[in-house]
């Protein structure tokens, strides 16, 4: 049997912090260049993009990797308001 002597949380809490930076800079990527309006393909791929972030956080019951998201998320909706 192994031991694992690292700390878990500080594990999942650099995921997730790698994780939304990932987020950040794919919106970037994806839609920087065009501030205006945005095409139906493209609110859908954000809003997609964003679902499967969220769900895949939604299982970790940690508060503080919760605000992280949320200060993210905030962040994003600043940037770009159309995908929310």
């Amino acid at each position: 049997m192994i031991n694992v002597s690292g700390d878990y949380e500080k594990i999942l809490e650099d995921n997730l912090r790698s994780e939304l930076d990932w987020l950040e800079e794919e919106f970037s990527f994806l839609f920087k260049s065009k501030k205006e309006k945005y095409t139906q393909h493209e609110i859908n791929m954000g809003s997609m993009i964003l679902d499967k972030v969220i769900d895949n956080i939604k299982t970790n019951h940690s508060e503080e990797l919760l605000n992280l998201l949320a200060v993210t998320l905030n962040k994003i909706e600043h940037t770009y308001p159309q995908f929310f």
